[in-house]
């Protein structure tokens, strides 16, 4: 066991600082030649950048389905769930078994339950939604209503097609055995921390107000709205319209920009794809935790690294964000992926030895209950 942990730690440790020294460099060369490299690279109409834009986001994009469903089909009985609340707040045991309280409990218990259930039913929107728009060209049951179909027909259609969705999702979760089902429980937690906490880099788009390179191309060349801003439409922008820009508006990343009132789209830095790609980099950490899955935890990780560097890339070819955009990106979200599940892990741990002591100090004075009962006994 010590073997297998040290060959694991010795992967994490190699394939962890590849993602980092990798995305540093990017964000090293990108803070001199961001802006060279945008020129060379551009290429709007190219059709894989086209896909990887409307399907880059796709991890994020299922995790709310994903995480929710996984909690949901773990259900724990109120008891279970009391000894894990045990666990890390000890007082519960003093108020556990008042009848009052438990009823309050049993409520609370399957209310959040029913909760787990309704977010799985928004994750499946969500992820429909994302894999359907871009094909439909807007939200679906709209889509159906432009169609000529009457308002509660395409509700009651696409409630339908999430149903059954959420159904097959359930059903493949609940096939799952308890011990893992376990593991997958934490890092679902681990992943709604991550999908919630994500917002993060909005809040950094805001503050850095970078206006983004295909802006200032079209704006250059009179793709303008009736309002004066720039309007990339659905125009085609040949690559040669990038050398024959007023830049005026290019900042560098560590500059807060200015959009002068003309670019409609000054929140470059960081990317918002490359943040949402990296995402994938949750499939390592899960085949880690998995005795049986931990030969994949290379492969795991290779797979997200290149989702996630892929997907940066064309964000660069399809000119909406400079290279330390998807550096700053893959750097910020794949730490925060690194803390939280290693602080997932190190509750799951102290729950598990907490939970098992508890368990077994229970089981002790039912002993010793039945040996006091059964010696008052002998003794009448």
């Amino acid at each position: 066991m010590e073997q297998k942990n040290r060959v694991m730690n010795i992967q994490k440790t190699v394939m962890y600082t590849l993602f980092f020294l990798t995305f540093a460099v990017m964000m090293a060369v990108g803070t001199f030649k961001d802006l060279e490299i945008d020129k060379s690279l551009f290429n709007y109409q190219n059709s894989f950048a086209r896909f990887m834009e409307n399907y880059g986001c796709l991890p994020i994009n299922i995790l709310r389905l994903l995480a929710f469903s996984v909690l949901f089909c773990a259900y724990h009985k109120v008891d279970d769930a009391l000894d894990i609340a045990q666990s890390f707040m000890p007082f519960i045991s003093k108020i556990r078994d008042n009848s009052i309280i438990r009823k309050i409990i049993f409520i609370l218990h399957h209310i959040i339950y029913a909760l787990f259930l309704y977010g799985a039913f928004e994750g499946s929107d969500e992820f429909l939604n994302s894999i359907l728009r871009p094909m439909a060209g807007g939200n679906v049951q709209d889509l159906l209503v432009g169609k000529g179909v009457t308002k509660i027909i395409a509700v009651i259609v696409w409630t339908v097609v999430r149903i059954a969705l959420l159904a097959l999702v359930l059903y493949l979760v609940r096939k799952i055995d308890k011990k893992h089902m376990k593991a997958l429980e934490f890092m679902a937690i681990a992943g709604l921390v991550l999908y919630f906490g994500s917002d993060v880099i909005n809040i950094i788009k805001e503050h850095f107000h970078r206006v983004r390179f295909r802006e200032m191309v079209a704006y250059s060349h009179a793709l303008i709205s009736p309002s004066g801003m720039s309007s990339r439409g659905s125009a085609d922008m040949p690559r040669e319209w990038a050398q024959d820009v007023s830049f005026y508006a290019y900042t560098p990343w560590y500059k807060p920009g200015n959009d002068y009132g003309v670019f409609s789209e000054s929140n470059s830095f960081p990317s918002g794809h490359t943040a949402s790609a990296a995402f994938a980099m949750l499939l390592p950490m899960l085949a880690s935790k998995s005795k049986k899955a931990a030969k994949l935890f290379i492969p795991a990780f290779l797979l997200g690294f290149a989702y996630t560097l892929v997907t940066g890339i064309t964000r660069l070819v399809i000119g909406a964000h400079y290279m330390t955009d998807i550096a700053a990106a893959a750097i910020i979200m794949f730490a925060m992926t690194i803390i939280v599940v290693g602080i997932m892990n190190k509750l799951e741990r102290y729950s598990d030895r907490r939970v098992n002591r508890i368990q077994r100090r229970r089981e002790r004075d039912t002993m010793r209950k039945e040996l006091k009962s059964s010696a008052d006994i002998s003794e009448e």
